[in-house]
């Protein structure tokens, strides 16, 4: 189907809480809604992420890069000729998480155009349900615990802990958190890039039995020192800012350091997504769908990709949006239950956008 028109609308929702990790904070969700439209009328629609500390795209400069750059590249396409479509944006250098959103609100639209939902496009479904990794933030100890505590008890058992700045406590929280845990818990650290090479080794010798895997211990650009690393432990490493691209992903797998991928859809989408599905199965290596801090909008695509592909086998970040957002863009919510996310089986994303919400918290930009 032909595309018509493609509309950006950027929004901000306030957070519940203030999220803390190594690298900054997210006091509110400040995105941006892309809605593309066919000449029917049919539209699809995704949540394109800014990350203005780690890809450098803030929302002020995807809304330019969306409606004056990238959205006139794709006017008149095929909604169907990804490929081609893909070539034409990358006639515009980065804005990986702008060209993502294209991509993903161009499967939504072409499933409801079939009237099928995403994950039927890639194959899937392969699962109907997928784990969910919590993710707790910074906080003192007891906190940490509580929370902790507090999601074990309503069916949670993967737990993603925030680390980084703070090598010392990091052994020690991770320590108390296994002695409060059951034996099927699992618990990793995300340490955002912030460890030495000597305070990452010293980490994981420590807490060797108590990690199901280390997300970048190091700088991204530290190959070497990943590669030594990997080589001293037998604690796994798992991706995110060593591999944004599918390019980088290929460079890691030859280094490798790595044993878990992790993909985030906002800034890969589902096309380049899939291409990094297909390395990890060829590496035998399994793979997690990250948290980009979506909205529960966003995190439905997030599980209609983990729900189609057999490799992403590790439990996924898909429940950000439960305590921390300040408000549902949803008609309806994703259903969790028992620690597991179900997967929405309407057409698209499988869920619809609430847009009195949408149109609620749209700010203007220019």
């Amino acid at each position: 189907m032909i595309i018509k028109k493609i509309e950006v609308i950027p929004f901000k929702i306030v957070n519940k809480r203030e999220v803390f990790w190594a690298a900054g904070s997210l006091p509110a969700a400040e995105h941006l809604i892309v809605k593309i439209e066919a000449e029917d009328g049919t539209y699809g629609v995704a949540e394109a992420v800014p990350r203005p500390m780690i890809y450098g795209e803030t929302q002020e400069g995807m809304y330019y890069a969306l409606t004056k750059y990238l959205a006139p590249l794709i006017i008149g396409e095929d909604s169907f000729a990804l490929q081609k479509i893909w070539e034409k944006l990358d006639q515009v250098v980065w804005n990986p998480a702008a060209k993502g959103a294209i991509d993903v609100a161009l499967y939504d639209l072409n499933a409801r155009l079939l009237n099928i939902p995403v994950h039927k496009l890639m194959g899937g479904p392969y699962r109907t349900q997928i784990p969910i990794s919590w993710q707790i933030g910074f906080g003192t100890n007891e906190e940490m615990l509580d929370e902790l505590k507090q999601k074990i008890a309503e069916g949670y058992r993967t737990f993603k802990v925030k680390g980084g700045p703070h090598p010392d406590n990091d052994i020690k929280v991770l320590k108390l958190m296994r002695e409060n845990s059951p034996d099927d818990v699992r618990l990793y650290i995300d340490a955002n890039m912030a460890y030495s090479r000597q305070d990452a080794l010293r980490v994981m010798k420590a807490l060797e039995g108590v990690l199901a895997s280390l997300e970048e211990p190091l700088i991204s650009w530290d190959n070497e020192g990943r590669k030594d690393l990997a080589n001293r432990v037998n604690t796994p490493i798992l991706s995110d800012e060593s591999t944004f691209t599918v390019v980088d992903v290929y460079h890691q797998i030859q280094l490798g350091a790595l044993k878990q991928i992790g993909i985030k859809i906002p800034r890969t989408g589902f096309t380049l997504s899939t291409k990094i599905v297909h390395l990890a199965e060829v590496a035998n290596m399994p793979i997690q769908v990250s948290l980009q801090a979506e909205t529960d909008y966003g995190n439905a695509a997030c599980i209609q990709f983990a729900c189609a592909h057999k490799q992403v086998s590790l439990p996924c970040e898909v429940s950000y949006y439960v305590d921390n957002m300040g408000d549902s863009l949803l008609q309806k919510p994703l259903v969790i239950k028992n620690g597991f996310m179900q997967l929405p089986e309407g057409p698209g994303m499988g869920v619809e956008l609430d847009w009195e919400k949408v149109h609620k918290y749209a700010i203007k930009i220019g």
